[in-house]
């Protein structure tokens, strides 16, 4: 269980790390979202793929009762992230993004329905208090346009559904401890890798000539995704993303910290109603995982 939440931890600080570094690698190379997805998903269905070849061989991975995990959890996670671009675009990032936050109180509902895991009353309070205050962080920032919203809620539909395949997948792999999940992550990417490729075909020459730039973005993504893969295998889909909601606060102390060193920003925290606002959600969130365990 602490392994989890240790590695749970782990997982959303790189996460917190991951949107910055792609706030600069995207400002600095001037590479189009549509270039930086397509880019570091080939990045890391490269290096997936290797660690596929490498680790596969002798390892006894039941892969024939994961493929429908591997490419549902793909469809989902690709789905969603398409979502969340268009999303992006009608709104800005500060309202849009804690609204992920809320993927936790849908899958404690599917859970719940689906009577694999059930939580306790301290338990549902926590899943209440990290959904509200992912709502309320939203909100600081002023009113969601109607035309994102939508879009929104198909984004957590999807991230949630990529979720509970990943659990499936790491469990159902059948291949124990850090060998696992390292096998589930390549297969998980290789095939992320393969979804995404024709996604590129249109960009320009001048874009390509920059895919290896975004090294740092796969980089902390695929390293953030080892981590929470394992947390998912121990915790569950739930509990897993109670602990991923810490890079609300994890996100608000780098932005600090970069600000005070003066690192340039797409958008430098600066202290006044709408940051103590925030400041307070994620304190609410970081409450919610502290009860989560507590139940």
């Amino acid at each position: 269980m602490m392994l989890g939440v240790v590695t749970g931890l782990l997982g959303a600080l790189c996460q917190a790390i991951y949107y910055f570094v792609a706030a600069y690698v995207g400002s600095r190379y001037t590479l189009s979202t549509r270039a930086m997805l397509v880019f570091s998903h080939l990045l890391m269905g490269g290096v997936s793929l290797l660690g596929v070849a490498l680790l596969l061989p002798g390892s006894g991975a039941r892969l024939e009762a994961v493929l429908l995990p591997l490419l549902a959890m793909n469809v989902c996670y690709l789905g969603g992230q398409a979502a969340l671009f268009r999303a992006l675009r009608r709104d800005v990032a500060s309202r849009v993004s804690p609204l992920l936050g809320l993927k936790v109180v849908l899958l404690a509902g599917v859970t719940a329905l689906a009577a694999e895991q059930a939580l306790s009353v301290l338990q549902w309070a926590a899943v209440i208090l990290c959904g509200g205050a992912a709502l309320a962080m939203s909100l600081a920032g002023g009113r969601l346009k109607p035309s994102a919203a939508g879009w929104i809620l198909v984004a957590v539909a999807g991230y949630s559904g990529c979720d509970l395949g990943v659990v499936a997948l790491t469990r159902g792999i059948e291949v124990p401890g850090l060998h696992g999940a390292l096998l589930s992550v390549f297969l998980a990417y290789s095939v992320a890798g393969l979804l995404v490729a024709p996604v590129g075909i249109g960009l320009s020459k001048r874009q390509w000539r920059k895919a290896l730039k975004t090294w740092p973005v796969a980089s902390a993504w695929l390293v953030s995704m080892l981590l929470m893969f394992i947390a998912f295998n121990i915790l569950g889909a739930v509990h897993g993303n109670i602990i991923q909601s810490s890079r609300g606060i994890l996100s608000i102390a780098l932005a600090l910290l970069a600000t005070r060193l003066g690192v340039g920003l797409a958008d430098p925290l600066k202290r006044g109603r709408v940051f103590y606002q925030r400041l307070a959600c994620a304190v609410v969130m970081a409450g919610a995982i502290v009860l989560f365990q507590l139940g």
